[in-house]
C-alpha cells in the first residue's frame, strides 16, 4: 500500500505518457496505409483498380464516348485502405498509384474537404461536406451509366465495322463473278 502510494505521488510530478487525443492527433504508425494519391498523367486507364476495389472507392467516369476519354475519381471516406488498388496497378511502380502515409482528416458537417489533383475528380469539385454521401451516390450512377454508354457505342461500333466487312465482301464476291463471266 505504502509503495503504491508513493508511485502515486511520483506520478503526480511526471509528464502523461499519454497523447492529448482528440485535441492533438495520434501520429500515424511507419508503414501507415493512407490516402490514396493518383497521378493522371501516368494512368493507363486499365481500370484495374476499380475492378478490385473492395468498397468501389475508385471509379471512372468515361466522359467523352467517342474517344474513350475517362477520369478517375477516388472517395477516401469509403476506402478502407486495403492497398489492394496499388498492388494492381500495373504503373504503381512509376507512382500512378501509391498510398501516402497520411490521413485525410474527419469529414464533418462544417469542415471544408480537400483539394488535392491527387484524390481525383469527384473530391475536387464537391463544394460543401455535408454534400459528400448525396454527390457521391449521384456519381456512382453517372459513372455505371457513363459505361453502359461506351458499352452500346462498342457494340454499335463493332456491329458498324461487321456490315462494312459484310458489303465489301459481297462486292468482292460480285466482282469476282462478273470477271469469271
Amino acid at each position: 500500500m505504502v509503495k503504491m502510494f508513493i508511485e502515486s505521488l511520483k506520478n503526480l510530478t511526471k509528464k502523461p505518457e499519454t497523447i492529448g487525443y482528440p485535441h492533438t492527433p495520434s501520429p500515424e504508425p511507419k508503414g501507415y496505409k493512407g490516402t490514396i494519391l493518383y497521378d493522371e498523367e501516368l494512368c493507363i486507364f486499365c481500370d484495374k483498380c476499380e475492378d478490385i476495389c473492395p468498397p468501389g472507392a475508385i471509379l471512372f467516369e468515361i466522359v467523352d464516348v467517342e474517344n474513350n476519354k475517362r477520369e478517375y475519381s477516388y472517395n477516401p471516406y469509403l476506402c478502407i485502405y486495403c492497398h489492394a488498388c496499388v498492388d494492381a496497378c500495373p504503373k504503381a511502380d512509376e507512382g500512378c498509384l501509391v498510398q501516402s502515409e497520411t490521413r485525410l482528416p474527419p469529414l464533418g458537417r462544417n469542415e471544408t474537404l480537400p483539394k488535392d489533383k491527387k484524390l481525383g475528380y469527384f473530391v475536387n469539385r464537391i463544394e460543401e461536406a455535408k454534400d459528400f454521401d448525396k454527390k457521391w451516390d449521384e456519381f456512382e450512377k453517372r459513372a455505371r451509366e457513363s459505361r453502359e454508354k461506351l458499352a452500346e457505342h462498342k457494340r454499335l461500333k463493332k456491329l458498324k465495322k461487321q456490315q462494312e466487312a459484310k458489303v465489301k465482301k459481297e462486292a468482292e464476291a460480285k466482282q469476282q463473278a462478273e470477271a469469271n463471266k
